[in-house]
């Protein structure tokens, strides 16, 4: 975990030489462990001088970085120039539980990493939809795993969980939608960003959203409410 990532790589391809076997591939993946610029400078001097089993080692060991050290990672991955990695991991991540998806996600925001909170929650768009509203509860409900100290929601975390609705809207059926607005209604702020989602999509998509929102008992005209600030 101390040697620079030319040294990783050199011990590497002597272990892999002259054994014992599995050392080279115990070698690599302790470097998962280590700085992010040493993980990262690792993977891309291992490709470099064609130790690709050993690379994909250290790549399979970064897929268990935990969720607060991910954005510091996926940095340290552009800088050596290697960003796809970066993107699947994300695309890994998308598979996670809804709590700690939604923590990455701020976590993201927090450091200024747009792109990447947009690719995450499109990922999480996909997913079932129990998982789905689970993840905006997260971000955006009192108790969710972003909830500040008095209990409620901070405003980051409200705003993630617009993105994520707002996703939504452009990927999922008219029942699902129903669904999420179900869970959202609650939430004022939020089933007035799923409508707005709703009238920007194609008008046949749009009309099929909105039917079966009035089907399931909800509203579907935007709130005439205006907040002072917005005044």
């Amino acid at each position: 975990m101390t040697l620079g990532p030319q040294d990783v790589a050199r011990l590497a391809g002597l272990l892999r030489a002259r054994g014992p076997y599995g050392a080279a591939g115990y070698l690599v993946r302790a470097t998962a462990h280590g700085s992010p610029d040493q993980a990262a400078g690792t993977l891309a001097e291992l490709r470099r001088v064609g130790l690709a089993d050993e690379a994909n080692e250290l790549f399979h060991a970064l897929w268990g970085v935990p969720g607060s050290a991910l954005p510091a990672l996926l940095a340290a991955l552009e800088r050596a120039g290697q960003a796809a990695d970066g993107q699947t991991l994300l695309w890994e991540w998308a598979s996670a539980p809804p709590s700690e998806l939604a923590s990455l996600a701020c976590g993201l925001a927090s450091v200024g990493r747009s792109g990447d909170v947009r690719h995450l929650l499109r990922q999480v768009a996909g997913r079932p939809i129990a998982d789905l509203i689970a993840t905006v509860e997260q971000l955006a409900l009192p108790g969710g795993a972003t909830a500040t100290q008095d209990g409620g929601a901070g405003p980051a975390a409200l705003q993630l969980a617009a993105l994520l609705v707002r996703e939504t809207a452009g990927l999922r059926s008219p029942g699902d939608l129903a669904e999420l607005g179900s869970a959202l209604l609650p939430h004022r702020e939020l089933y007035q960003a799923l409508l707005g989602a709703v009238a920007v999509l194609e008008e046949s998509r749009a009309r099929g959203a909105l039917a079966a929102l009035r089907s399931a008992g909800l509203p579907t005209a935007p709130s005439s409410t205006r907040t002072r600030g917005r005044r």
